[in-house]
């Protein structure tokens, strides 16, 4: 497949979500949407699998990444950089690999990314369907550029990143979360995560950078989740839960394992980064 760019009249952050959504992966480069994924939540993360229907029309058989002619797709990677796909299947010669690579153009005031798009031996029955898919980002990219916005802070120190458990609403306490909440109407972003730690935390942070694609919450709430990396402001107070049933500072080997609302599980591969970056420890606080 050659190599190819498209431009997106959106954030970078935006359109990563839209290319990890199972809605445009499965539904257009699967083109299998009547067959249950084996990803879990709305957006892939690396490691899932879904199923490929081999054709241009996608009618043709779809079988295990073992069996038949069927095609099975693996994610390597989705996150703010792009999304990574390899391509198993015995009618290939090895893998094929299908990767979307993200760079942000700055116009003015407005936010626009690129799409760079490549592969290694991609069937030519697959190229129509990168077109289709790449449509179906945009769309969805663009619908949600206005939607409200709930900030999440990645406050890491010393490698450490700190997490908070839920006292209610009943469904979700004992469940764990990033600090924040939603952007006040006239509020910033960053804005809004120095006033939610103020308040869920009782400390002053200074936010630094993105992290991490975009999380669509629930349909019915209509909202976007964007986290924030942060560190403690100098001299700040230690974060204490003023809301939270706990907080506590969690190493790499304790990040997975902790039972994290969807949401936030959703980042996990990004926190990774961070927290590796910032030498990130294997035991707790």
């Amino acid at each position: 497949m050659p190599e190819s760019a498209l431009t997106f009249d959106a954030p970078v952050h935006v359109v990563a979500a839209a290319l990890r959504h199972t809605r445009t992966v499965t539904g257009f480069l699967g083109a299998t949407a009547e067959r249950a994924s084996e990803a879990v939540g709305e957006l892939l993360l690396a490691g899932d699998r879904f199923p490929l229907a081999v054709g241009a029309d996608g009618a043709a058989d779809v079988g295990g990444a073992g069996g038949g002619s069927g095609v099975m797709g693996t994610v390597l990677r989705a996150d703010e950089a792009g999304l990574r796909l390899r391509l198993d299947s015995p009618m290939f010669r090895g893998s094929a690999l299908l990767g979307f690579v993200l760079t942000e153009r700055a116009t003015g005031n407005r936010s626009r990314c690129e799409v760079h798009v490549a592969g290694e031996s991609v069937p030519q029955w697959l190229s129509g369907r990168v077109s289709a898919y790449l449509a179906a980002v945009r769309e969805l990219a663009s619908g949600w550029a206005s939607e409200p916005v709930v900030v999440g802070t990645a406050l890491v120190e010393g490698g450490m990143l700190l997490a908070q458990q839920r006292r209610y609403p009943a469904h979700h306490a004992g469940s764990w979360e990033l600090p924040g909440g939603r952007v006040e109407p006239g509020e910033g972003e960053p804005d809004a995560v120095v006033r939610e730690c103020r308040e869920e935390l009782a400390t002053e942070v200074v936010p630094l950078e993105r992290v991490g694609t975009d999380i669509p919450l629930s349909a019915e709430s209509g909202m976007l989740l964007r986290v924030w990396r942060a560190r403690l402001a100098v001299g700040a107070h230690p974060p204490v839960p003023v809301e939270h049933r706990a907080l506590r500072w969690i190493g790499l080997s304790r990040l997975a394992g902790l039972e994290w609302l969807e949401a936030d599980r959703l980042l996990l591969d990004s926190l990774r980064t961070i927290m590796v970056a910032e030498g990130g420890k294997h035991d707790s606080k």
